[in-house]
């Protein structure tokens, strides 16, 4: 972990033990072990493992030591379901959607804290550099499902089917470049905080695939992190830990740490805003409030 990154952690127990007072428990004995494994080579779980860490350590005087073990490893969303649910090899993921009876979060425990303060539903078009002109005309969400879109399978495709979008799904992230890439469809759309500048298709750049500039997409779209039953220790520490760095602006600055700059570059509130309806959306969200776009 970068130095600054550890001053913010030093910051933070120094902050929660003088503010914050919990029922003290044991602290004898082994550590608690936290096991996240990432298996999308795409996605840097960078913030993600800073949240776990911070929301352990503000804790950490009072529930007991911890060690954090992290390893990345190609497995599909459903075996890492099943890993999860068992809580040996895996007992803590983040997913993104608001919490449902079935799927992917069923039989998991919830932590329900949002640990992305919105962003996760602030959409960048990945489009083919030719056609930007295309998309810089475009005003409405009426103009935009005209084309045809890329998706992931097992993604939130369901959401932009409700609004009206014509969505190819496809199994991995390199068909999906490909295909995009081959004028299969118009445009992926990809999360603020994970689209990249560049993109490779078998290891080759690929120039022609690049960040759409005038529009911005947004979709109600909480992300929590899930633990499996067999830790529900954890689940409950999580808790209060990501709670009291929500409540103090600690969980603002970590993920401003890790995802500032990259949002600036993307220019978020000078685009044309198109919002989407979520059939899921439960309300806890609240109205969003656009105006934090300024802060980037």
């Amino acid at each position: 972990m970068c130095g600054r990154s550890s001053g913010v952690l030093q910051f933070i127990v120094s902050l929660f033990l003088t503010t914050v007072w919990l029922a003290p428990v044991a602290l004898a004995g082994e550590p608690l072990l936290v096991k996240y494994i990432g298996n999308n080579t795409s996605i840097n779980e960078d913030y993600y493992l800073a949240l776990i860490s911070a929301a352990l350590k503000v804790t950490e005087s009072t529930h007991g030591p911890f060690k954090l073990m992290y390893a990345q490893e190609q497995i599909s969303s459903e075996r890492k379901h099943d890993l999860l649910v068992l809580g040996d090899k895996v007992n803590v993921d983040r997913l993104v959607g608001f919490p449902t009876m079935n799927g992917a979060r069923k039989g998991l425990i919830r932590v329900g804290v949002p640990i992305l303060n919105g962003f996760m539903g602030y959409r960048i078009l990945l489009i083919r550099n030719e056609n930007q002109p295309l998309f810089s005309n475009i005003k409405s969400s009426d103009e935009l499902r005209k084309l045809p879109m890329g998706f992931g399978k097992g993604w939130e495709g369901h959401v932009y089917k409700h609004n009206g979008f014509s969505v190819a799904e496809a199994l991995t992230m390199p068909m999906l470049l490909k295909m995009l890439a081959g004028k299969r469809y118009y445009f992926v759309p990809l999360s603020a905080i994970e689209i990249d500048d560049h993109y490779e298709i078998d290891g080759a750049l690929v120039r022609s695939l690049v960040p759409e500039k005038s529009l911005l997409i947004y979709m109600p779209l909480p992300v929590y992190f899930y633990v499996s039953p067999a830790a529900p220790e954890l689940a409950d520490r999580l808790t209060l830990g990501l709670n009291y760095l929500s409540a103090s602006g600690l969980m603002g600055k970590i993920f401003t740490d890790h995802f500032g700059e990259r949002l600036k570059r993307l220019h978020l509130a000078d685009r044309q805003l198109i919002e989407l309806s979520n059939p899921d959306d439960d309300g806890s969200l609240g109205v969003p409030d656009h105006r934090r776009l300024q802060l980037f």
